[in-house]
């Protein structure tokens, strides 16, 4: 009879927790966590946008005309870090009423830059003209795994001296980012 007493003093210290296994109580040297996280533009692409058409006002003077563009944005989502870019604006001649007005005659000017988030510098470069592939904002020192630098493009393209005969006139302005 003192058999069974004993098991169930086992029994209950068991379900109470008291008992503890043999080797548990002593302490192992090492114990092992699994962490996952995510890098965000591991994959990415580095990408342009502007908006498709752009209409500019001859100035009363007769001697060019001006006025913004639609809003272009670069979009970098590449690995690595720091990252660089670079983007340039060209132009075709502009074309009219048996008219040309050279590329050299455009002048393309990145406005109200915004959209830095991560180390480094965002620069307009000033009003350029378009008569060969012009740099008009450059990036450097980009730490940050996405980011989106928006600006308003202005564009002024010079009248031949004398003006222009009365009619439309229409080129393409490209920009592009390597």
């Amino acid at each position: 009879m003192r058999k069974l007493p004993l098991v169930a003093a086992v029994a209950a210290a068991a379900a109470a927790g008291i008992l503890v296994p043999s080797g548990a109580a002593e302490a192992a040297p090492s114990a092992d966590t699994q962490v996952t996280f995510v890098v965000a533009g591991q994959g990415g692409d580095l990408s342009i946008t502007a908006g498709p058409l752009g209409a500019i006002v001859p100035n009363a003077n007769g001697t060019l005309a001006t006025g913004g563009l639609p809003t272009a944005s670069v979009t970098d989502n590449r690995n690595g870090s720091p990252r660089s870019w670079e983007t340039t604006a060209s132009s075709t001649d502009f074309t009219g009423q048996g008219v040309t007005i050279p590329a050299s005659d455009v002048k393309y000017e990145a406005n109200a830059i915004i959209g830095k988030v991560g180390g480094g510098d965002v620069t307009g470069q000033g009003e350029k003209s378009l008569g060969s592939p012009a740099t008009v904002v450059t990036r450097t020192g980009l730490t940050w795994p996405l980011e989106i630098i928006t600006w308003s493009p202005a564009l002024t393209v010079d009248f031949p001296t004398g003006g222009l005969p009365i009619g439309s006139y229409s080129g393409t302005v490209t920009v592009s980012v390597a």
